[in-house]
């Protein structure tokens, strides 16, 4: 079979009855995701997932504070965050800490450069591919899952869903203007084509999944 053979078979595959049936179709159901598949996905994208209970939260972070070295941290000014006592946490291990509300709008920028790791909570979780997903507002900022060396995201098990057409049907209900989706350490094969991890990030994200 041609080149050309090949590529029209594709499309005409693409657009096959069948398929759009099972993933064009406006869905009225929202499914849950499953944890597991959840974990492998997030893993192959080289996040490193840590399954933990509601109880064990603060240890958690605490080992991975411990284990990056972490000197200096910035969180995510959200419910989360004040739940698990995250600030707490980072205060008995001596770092310096902000939230990202108390920092004036002219200082955000430069201050979130400075810091070695971010930690905030999400919005969703999307089992099939293993991506966080945050909305943002005044309390998200999108810089804190980016910009740090490090990125440390808390998920709920109950935050999980299935696919990204499940959450297209819940952000279309909430008229959402704005989400980050973050599938593990970017990477590139642009210089020399060799793969560099967390060029376009950081490079390092960790992501607690809580049983809850």
């Amino acid at each position: 079979m041609s080149s050309r053979a090949m590529i029209l078979e594709k499309l005409r595959a693409a657009g096959s009855p069948e398929r759009i049936n099972r993933e064009v179709m406006p869905r009225t159901e929202i499914r849950r995701g499953d944890a597991d598949v959840f974990i492998e996905k997030a893993t192959a994208a080289a996040a490193q997932v840590i399954k933990t209970t509601v109880d064990n939260v603060p240890q958690a972070v605490r080992d991975i504070l411990a284990e990056i070295g972490c000197r200096n941290l910035l969180l995510s000014d959200e419910g989360i965050i004040r739940e698990f006592k995250i600030e707490a946490v980072a205060g008995e291990m001596g770092i310096a800490l902000q939230f990202t509300g108390e920092l004036p709008a002219e200082e955000y920028r430069s201050q979130i450069f400075q810091v070695e790791a971010g930690i905030s909570g999400c919005d969703f979780a999307l089992a099939d591919s293993g991506s966080i997903v945050i909305k943002h507002d005044g309390d998200k900022q999108r810089l804190l899952s980016l910009a740090p060396d490090h990125y440390i995201a808390l998920v709920k098990a109950s935050q999980l869903l299935k696919d990204r057409f499940d959450l297209a049907l819940l952000l279309e209900k909430e008229k959402t203007a704005a989400v980050t989706l973050i599938t593990g350490v970017s990477r590139t094969a642009d210089v020399a084509l060799q793969v560099v991890l967390g060029m376009h990030g950081p490079r390092k994200v960790y992501i607690l999944l809580i049983e809850d």
